[in-house]
């Protein structure tokens, strides 16, 4: 029966290699007195470093401190995206509570004249297309040392700039409300190739403003003591006093309530915060380390006996009450 499975095992190897035949292979020793082939990752790995490429952190890979080197004007604010599966961050060379207004509509926006830098996984080939559908006229810009699209509107002015990684994965950048020029557009462009292919020699200067100290006393105080004593009151078996602590409706809080009920004992081991890049005014989250000792029926709900690790987010109602909005098992 082995000798069956082990020529099963090659016929589809032996497949599997033939419809791969342009990626690069090694042999290697099966565990079985013979040899396979297996593709060669170490290969793939320096494939990519060579060509380069970015995290979905964009506010981490471009800080405000790389703009300002490059644009030098100070960055007064650093906003990444609300939306998790969008990979964006903005930066705001003038920022006003009021900076958007309509009268007609009695709206009143905060914001400013800002760089956008957006991560994309989506085929170049049909972006391209999409632009050219749009009337933009797509160009190539020898000053930046990577493949890239520069797109310009009817008018001449740049509409973005595309720095292609991969035919499925590009960064580009824009601004709005004349942050910056089309000329610094393409400098900054020029930078950013250079930074995510290695060979960025300019030396970072410091953004003079203090972001750091403009978003703490913009956040105000942190509520970590509020997910304490939620944890506390589900320790302490208290479930309808922690379920009035949450922003739910009444039957999502008999949900939690099944859930909380199966709770035998637990303990805080460690609170600390976290995405503090995506904290708001009115929304903070934190991680929390849980020693857990649940019914049967708690493993089946999410919980292990032990160390369990949990993601709450709170936020801050109409009413300035800050409640639970969000309880996760993971980031």
């Amino acid at each position: 029966m082995k000798k069956i499975i082990f020529s099963l095992l090659s016929i589809a190897l032996l497949f599997g290699l033939a419809g791969c035949a342009k990626k690069n292979t090694i042999t290697v020793a099966d565990g079985k007195g013979g040899f396979i082939q297996v593709e060669d990752k170490s290969s793939q790995k320096e494939e990519k470093a060579k060509k380069g490429d970015i995290s979905t952190n964009i506010c981490e890979e471009f800080t405000a401190d790389f703009i300002y080197s490059i644009i030098k004007k100070p960055i007064v604010r650093v906003e990444p995206s609300k939306l998790a599966t969008v990979y964006a961050c903005d930066y705001f060379t003038d920022y006003k509570d009021d900076f958007y207004k309509d009268a007609k509509y009695d709206y009143v926006g905060a914001g400013g004249p800002s760089i956008s830098i957006v991560l994309d996984n989506l085929s170049v080939a049909k972006q391209k297309e999409g632009r050219e559908f749009l009337g933009l006229t797509l160009e190539t810009s020898q000053r930046i040392n990577m493949e890239n699209i520069v797109s310009y509107r009817k008018d001449k002015s740049i509409w973005s700039i595309d720095l292609i990684i991969n035919p499925n994965r590009f960064v580009w950048a824009n601004y709005s409300h004349k942050a910056i020029t089309d000329d610094e557009l393409i400098t900054l462009a020029a930078a950013m190739a250079d930074k995510i292919n290695g060979r960025l020699k300019i030396n970072i200067e410091k953004n003079p403003i203090d972001l750091a100290e403009i978003k703490k006393a913009e956040m105000g105080e942190s509520q970590e003591a509020v997910a304490i004593s939620f944890l506390d009151k589900l320790s302490g078996k208290k479930i309808d006093e922690a379920l009035q602590m949450m922003d739910a409706n009444e039957n999502t809080k008999q949900g939690w309530g099944v859930n909380f009920n199966t709770i035998e004992s637990l303990k805080i081991n460690k609170t600390e915060e976290a995405f503090k890049e995506e904290c708001t005014p009115t929304r903070q989250t934190f991680k929390v380390e849980l020693e857990v000792k649940v019914k049967p029926e708690g493993e089946r709900l999410g919980w292990e006996n032990g160390k369990n690790f949990r993601w709450i987010t709170l936020e801050k109602n109409a009413g300035g009450v800050w409640l639970i909005h969000e309880i996760a098992n993971n980031p």
